[in-house]
């Protein structure tokens, strides 16, 4: 076969192979690739950085959201990383855990941070920020983790950039309370996520709980983040006997919601 006929034939192979990849891969960009695949293996973490770290942030003025865009938009530094496993010890409540670590530097515009990644226990500890290190007032605090959560703007927009899906018994409870559909875009704008009963790194679909006042009445709502769609499950009206800061109270709430019988 002529060097033309075999040319035509392998781009009429490529075609289809680009073809069913996109079919395939939609939605799901090109994470295979090393820089998007650390990134999302960060994000996907639980998040971890101390008082100390918090302190060094507030001199510098660097933001928990400047943070959160370096993993959207950052470029990993594989130079500067440690890409080979190494057993270590990380503490968490007071446990030392032993496991396999990989370290990575990434890079966006002026801000550049060092990332310990324990990846089989979704872990991920902050460990350099743009080099520098704690002033005198920052070395006094206290190096105990803590959780570092995305920004409530953030992770509103996050949720409402997909199509939203009302789940059975959604819109029953909608028309229980008298909640517009204007209400539920509101949601996603001005709604107050309570980050200590969500479960944002949830595998495969984060929830989220979602408190905001409609009509000088205080609502919370379950809200859960998939690839594609963000499925609103069910809408919980709190009244004086609801103790928020217990968190077996978030679920009891949609489990008996004594104002709505939508989900029977």
């Amino acid at each position: 076969m002529k060097f033309g006929g075999r040319l035509k034939y392998y781009l009429v192979g490529f075609s289809i192979g680009i073809i069913a990849c996109l079919i395939i891969f939609k939605g799901r960009g090109c994470e295979w690739l090393p820089n998007p695949r650390v990134l999302n293996a960060i994000q996907s973490s639980s998040i971890y950085y101390n008082p100390q770290d918090s302190c060094l942030m507030a001199e510098n003025e660097i933001s928990k959201k400047d943070v959160f865009l370096l993993l959207q938009n950052g470029d990993v530094n594989f130079k500067e990383s440690n890409t080979e496993r190494e057993l270590a010890t990380y503490r968490l409540n007071n446990l030392d855990t032993e496991s396999e670590l990989k370290k990575y530097v990434i890079e966006h515009n002026s801000l550049k941070m060092s990332f310990d990644l324990f990846e089989l226990d979704s872990v991920v500890f902050i460990s350099k920020i743009n080099g520098l290190e704690p002033s005198a007032n920052c070395s006094e605090l206290s190096d105990i983790a803590m959780a570092m959560y995305m920004p409530n703007d953030m992770t509103l927009e996050k949720l409402s950039s997909n199509a939203l899906r009302l789940e059975k018994g959604f819109q029953c409870e909608m028309d229980c309370f008298g909640i517009s559909q204007s209400n539920i875009d509101s949601l996603f704008v001005f709604g107050n996520i309570l980050f200590n009963y969500s479960f944002p790194n949830k595998e495969p679909n984060p929830l989220y709980y979602i408190e905001k006042e409609i009509d000088e009445e205080v609502y919370i709502f379950k809200v859960e983040q998939g690839a594609t769609k963000t499925r609103l499950y069910g809408i919980a009206k709190l009244d004086g006997a609801f103790d928020k800061g217990k968190t077996f109270s978030i679920d009891y709430l949609f489990s008996e919601n004594p104002h709505c019988d939508c989900h029977q």
